[in-house]
C-alpha cells in the first residue's frame, strides 16, 4: 500500500536543509507574533553562524507574522545558486532549510525518479525536501548521513524538526512566550534575543566535575538547549500545538551474528560503501589521517577499493618521533596519500586559538585536542573542504581500555575464565594495574565516580548549584552477562555526542566538512549486530575491523593493543602559562560575581595545586566567561 503524502494526511512540515551550513527558524504560536524589527535580527543571528556558510545566505519571513527562516550555506554538493536555501518545492507549498549531508541522496533520488518525480538540481537538499513530501517522516530513517532539519507546510502551517542519529549536526532551541528558536549555534539565538542568558551553573558544573559537555541537553546558556538526538518534532500552528520529541531510531536489542568469517564479509561490504558515498563532492576530499587503524582502514580503503589518492593531514606533538607522525606518514606512503604534517599550536598562540575553540563551541570542552584540531582543520582547509575521519569506531568496537574491564565481568559470568584474564591484561598493559584497580571501583561504585570532585577540593571552588550538578547517566557494572553491550551503547550514545560536537564546532569554524564512515547507521547496526566475542577477543577490541584489515595495513598497527590517543601538550601549555602569568582577572572578578566561581578561585595557589585537567576545564570557563559576558562576543 503506498504511503500518504504529507498533503494528503494533512501533516507538513518546515525544512532547514544545508549541505555542510547554518540554520536559524524562530516558530510563533497563538500567543505570539514576530516582533517587527525581525528583518534585522534574523540578520544579527545570520552574522553570528556566518562561519558555518560563506558560500550563501537567504532568508524568508512569512507575511501573517508566524515564523522566519534563515540559513547559510558551504557549498559542497551541486554549488549552482539554485541549491541555496530556504529551498521550496516547484509548487511553492513546502520548503526547507538543511545543516549537513545526505549521503545516499543518489540513491534515494533515483527511487524517487522511477515515482515519475522530475529533479530540478542535483543537490541532495531537493532530494531530502522530495522525499519528505512523498513519504512523511517516514523518510526520515531512509537517510544516510547527518543533519539537523525543520521541514514546513505553509498552507497547513505544520513543521517537523529533525537531528541525526548521532547528533553530528547540533541544534539549539529556546522556547519561551509561545516562541520557539532555532538555531545550528547557541550564539545564534543570543544574537536574535540580543541579550546573553544567565551561565547555567548545572552544565557548568557537569562540565567541571566530570567533563560532561555536548551530550547534556542543557547549553551554558539558562534557556537554550540542546534538541535531542535521533529524533523529529512536530509543530502544528492551526491546532496550537508542539509534540514532544519522538524517537526514530534505535540501537539492535539483541547481538545475533556469531560467525567470524560472515561478519568479516558484511563488515568490508558496509565498511566500503559507507566510504564510497562519503566520497562524493562537487569539492575537494582529503583524510586527517593519525598513526592508528581508524583512519588507517579508510585511507587503505579509499587507495586500494576506489583508486583514490587524497591530500592527508596529520597532527603532531613533540617530540616527533613518539607522535603519530612517523606512523601516519609510512601509512599515507603505503597507499599512496599526500601526507602534511601540523605541528602544535605555538605557546604564544594557544589561548587565542583556546578561545577561538570555546567560541565556536558555546562553551568549553573537556579535550584539550580541541586545540591541535583547529590547527589540523586550517591546515586542511587550505586544500580540502571535505575531510573524512576515522571517527566512532572506538565507541562501536570496543576501542577504549576500560572497556576491557566490562567484557572481562562478561566473560567471568560465562564462566570463561580465560578470556576474562586476557581482558584483564589487555586493560593493565594499556593503563597499568593501579588505574585498572581504580576504573573498577568508579564502574562498580557509582558514588565514588560522583564525589570524585572532592579529592580536589571542588566544593571551596564552585558555587553551590554547579557543586550539587550530577549526571543523570552512568555506566556501572551490573550482574549480567550484557556489561561490555550496555557499555557500547552508552558510550556511543554520549560520550560520542560530545567528541561529535567539538568536531562539528572546531570545523565549521573554517568552513570545514568533515565526514565519518564508522557513523554509517548500516554499520553501526551490523555492529551492535555482533556478537561480543567479535567485539572484544583474546584482550583485543575492534576485533572485527582488525580481521578486515590484518591483510592490508601493517602488522603493528593492526594487532597493537595499546591505544594511542590525540598526543598534545595543551594542558600542561595552560598551566605554565597561569604560574606565570595568573588567571585572566576580569574574567575571574567577573565569574565570581556571576556565582560561577566562589572567591576561593583568586588563591593562586590552591589553583596550583589543582590536578592539570582540572585547571584546564577552569581555565575554559574563564575564557568562556571572558568572551560571553565581558566583551562584545569577540571570540572569532
Amino acid at each position: 500500500m503506498r504511503r500518504k503524502t504529507f498533503s494528503e494526511s494533512k501533516t507538513c512540515l518546515l525544512l532547514f536543509l544545508c549541505g555542510m551550513c547554518g540554520i536559524f527558524a524562530i516558530i510563533c504560536r497563538s500567543t505570539s507574533r514576530l516582533p517587527s524589527d525581525a528583518s534585522l535580527r534574523m540578520q544579527r543571528a545570520l552574522d553570528a553562524i556566518k562561519h558555518r556558510g560563506p558560500n550563501a545566505r537567504g532568508t524568508h519571513i512569512d507575511p501573517a507574522g508566524k515564523y522566519a527562516i534563515g540559513h547559510v550555506r558551504l557549498s559542497v554538493i551541486d554549488l549552482d545558486e539554485s541549491s541555496n536555501q530556504p529551498f521550496w518545492s516547484s509548487c511553492g507549498r513546502y520548503f526547507v532549510i538543511f545543516n549537513g549531508e545526505i549521503y545516499n541522496y543518489l540513491e534515494i533520488r533515483a527511487e524517487l525518479e522511477k515515482d515519475g518525480i522530475i529533479f530540478r538540481t542535483k543537490s541532495d537538499t531537493e532530494v531530502l525536501l522530495t522525499a519528505l513530501i512523498q513519504w512523511g517522516t517516514d523518510a526520515i530513517n531512509r537517510f544516510n548521513g547527518m543533519w539537523t532539519f525543520v521541514f514546513g507546510d505553509t498552507q497547513a502551517n505544520h513543521f517537523v524538526i529533525s537531528r541525526d542519529r548521532w547528533g553530528v549536526k547540533p541544534l539549539f532551541r529556546w522556547e519561551h512566550d509561545g516562541q520557539l528558536i532555532l538555531c545550528s549555534e547557541a550564539k545564534g539565538i543570543i544574537a536574535w534575543l540580543g541579550a546573553t542568558p544567565k551561565p547555567n551553573k548545572n552544565s557548568i558544573g557537569l562540565y567541571l566535575k566530570y567533563g560532561i559537555g555536548g551530550e547534556c541537553e542543557e547549553s551554558w546558556f539558562e534557556g537554550i538547549n540542546r534538541f535531542p538526538q535521533a529524533s523529529f518534532q512536530r509543530v502544528d500552528l492551526k491546532s496550537d500545538s508542539i509534540s514532544p520529541p519522538g524517537v526514530y531510531w534505535n540501537y539492535p536489542t539483541k547481538r545475533t551474528i556469531n560467525n567470524l568469517e560472515e561478519a568479516r564479509k558484511k563488515f568490508q561490504i558496509l565498511f566500503n560503501d559507507a566510504i564510497k558515498i562519503r566520497l562524493r563532492s562537487d569539492v575537494p576530499v582529503g583524510l586527517s589521517l593519525s598513526g592508528g587503524m581508524d583512519s588507517g582502514s579508510i585511507a587503505c580503503i579509499v587507495s586500494e577499493k576506489f583508486q583514490r589518492s587524497l591530500q592527508s593531514y596529520t597532527a603532531w606533538h613533540e617530540p616527533k618521533e613518539k607522535s603519530e607522525l612517523p606512523m601516519a606518514q609510512r601509512i599515507a606512503s603505503q597507499f599512496g596519500h599526500v601526507s602534511t604534517d601540523v605541528p602544535e599550536t605555538a605557546h604564544d598562540q594557544l589561548v587565542k586559538d583556546l578561545k577561538t575553540c570555546i567560541y565556536h563551541l558555546d562553551a568549553g570542552h573537556n579535550s584539550p585536542a580541541i586545540v591541535p584540531y583547529l590547527n589540523l582543520c586550517r591546515a586542511a582547509r587550505s586544500t580540502l573542504t571535505v575531510m573524512l575521519e576515522g571517527q566512532g569506531a572506538d565507541e562501536l568496537l570496543g576501542g577504549y581500555p576500560y572497556f576491557d574491564l566490562f567484557a572481562a565481568l562478561d566473560f567471568l559470568f560465562r564462566g570463561r575464565f580465560r578470556q576474562a584474564w586476557q581482558c584483564l591484561l589487555a586493560n593493565a598493559h594499556a593503563l597499568r594495574w593501579k588505574n585498572v584497580a581504580m576504573d573498577a571501583v568508579r564502574f562498580a561504585i557509582s558514588k565514588v565516580f560522583i564525589n570524585q570532585a572532592r579529592l580536589w577540593n571542588a566544593q571551596s571552588f564552585l558555587c553551590e548549584k554547579s557543586m550539587n550538578a550530577k549526571p543523570n547517566h552512568l555506566r556501572n557494572f551490573s550482574i549480567s552477562k550484557s556489561n561490555l553491550n550496555n557499555a557500547l551503547v552508552y558510550w556511543h550514545t554520549y560520550n560520542l555526542t560530545n567528541l561529535l560536537q567539538y568536531g562539528d564546532a572546531v570545523s565549521m569554524s573554517v568552513n570545514l566538512e568533515t565526514r565519518c564512515p564508522f557513523l554509517d547507521y548500516r554499520l553501526v547496526e551490523l555492529g551492535f549486530l555482533l556478537k561480543t566475542d567479535l567485539v572484544m577477543h583474546n584482550g583485543f577490541g575492534k576485533y572485527i575491523l582488525r580481521k578486515c584489515m590484518e591483510k592490508s595495513l601493517p602488522q603493528e598497527i593492526v594487532w597493537r593493543k595499546k591505544k594511542d590517543g590525540f598526543g598534545n601538550s595543551t594542558t600542561s601549555m595552560i598551566r605554565e602559562l597561569v604560574n606565570k602569568k595568573g588567571l585572566p582577572n576580569i574574567a575571574v572578578e567577573k565569574a565570581i560575581e556571576l556565582g560561577i566561581f566562589k572567591p576561593h578561585i583568586r588563591n593562586p595557589e590552591a589553583f596550583q595545586d589543582l590536578p592539570e585537567n582540572i585547571q584546564f576545564r577552569i581555565y575554559s570557563v574563564l575564557l568562556w566567561v571572558e568572551i560571553f559576558y565581558c566583551s562584545s562576543n569577540s571570540g572569532e
